[in-house]
């Protein structure tokens, strides 16, 4: 699969066109996708959705994905380095830590359009003609104004975000939706492990510890500590294979308890060290 590479911190580009001619693709940065006008298909992940004028996706390493245009369509493409949100004095580290939690689990069913609301996709709209305004100065995309546009972005993004999968977890009832919400509580929170202990799940969630174990153990076939750790797991072999984050910095990132837990855990489902891993499979 083409794997595409970004040397620019950021970048933003408008295209319109009747056909899409990339291939699937993965890509080493992140990527704020906004349909300007134009209807046909985004195939992200193996899974195809329709997508239509508003319409906003955003992507991140671990995907790959592709279009099929049926009605001419305009595209604006924000892309831009883990490195450079994460140098952006105005963006709080919880606000693009919950953006890049989010690009992490796309394939649990966040892969349609992010914003929904006519007002905030006219906000967008209005920011990103600005960007590529700046982009065409001679200052380019390294002004402050950038980067206070790229604050307010990301802003209007994590709202998205959290409004988006605080709807997926509400619960008030026992239903077969319950099993889901947890999942998607879990993908929310899985850099916070104070979030995921089972005193914690059993109260968002209106159960007593012990009932909520037996429910998920019953449907899902296995413990809920034992489906956080494979899941946080899987993770951190994507963050091995598609970051240059140390060891280090992953183990800090999930919120394991220093290197040594994280090596012991990889290992015993993984069968070598996170750096023996990466060695090996990058």
């Amino acid at each position: 699969m083409k794997r595409y590479l970004q040397q620019e911190p950021l970048l933003v580009q408008q295209v319109e066109t009747s056909q899409w001619l990339l291939p699937v693709h993965t890509h080493d940065f992140y990527e704020l996708i906004l349909i300007g006008k134009g209807s046909g298909y985004h195939i992200i992940n193996d899974n195809r959705f329709p997508y239509t004028t508003g319409d906003v996706y955003f992507l991140g390493p671990s995907d790959h994905h592709s279009f099929s245009v049926a009605e001419k369509t305009q595209f604006c493409f924000l892309t831009f380095t883990d490195a450079y949100l994460s140098g952006l004095v105005n963006v709080k580290n919880t606000v693009w830590k919950r953006i890049k939690t989010y690009s992490l689990h796309t394939t649990h069913g966040f892969t349609g359009s992010l914003v929904t609301n006519a007002m905030d996709q006219q906000h967008l709209n209005a920011l990103l003609s600005i960007l590529l305004s700046e982009q065409k100065s001679p200052r380019q995309l390294s002004s402050p104004i950038v980067d206070a546009l790229m604050g307010v972005i990301l802003s209007l993004i994590e709202r998205q975000i959290s409004q988006q999968q605080l709807k997926s977890i509400q619960t008030s009832t026992p239903s077969a939706d319950l099993i889901p919400k947890i999942i998607a509580y879990i993908c929310q929170h899985i850099m916070q492990p104070e979030s995921l202990r089972i005193e914690q799940l059993a109260n968002v969630f209106h159960y007593s510890p012990g009932h909520l174990s037996a429910l998920f153990k019953q449907q899902v076939g296995e413990s809920l500590q034992h489906y956080i750790i494979q899941y946080k797991l899987k993770l951190v072999e994507k963050r091995l294979r598609l970051s240059s984050l140390t060891v280090s910095q992953i183990a800090d990132e999930f919120g394991f308890t220093d290197i040594c837990h994280l090596n012991k855990l990889f290992k015993r489902y993984y069968r070598h060290t996170p750096m023996v891993y990466r060695r090996v499979r990058v």
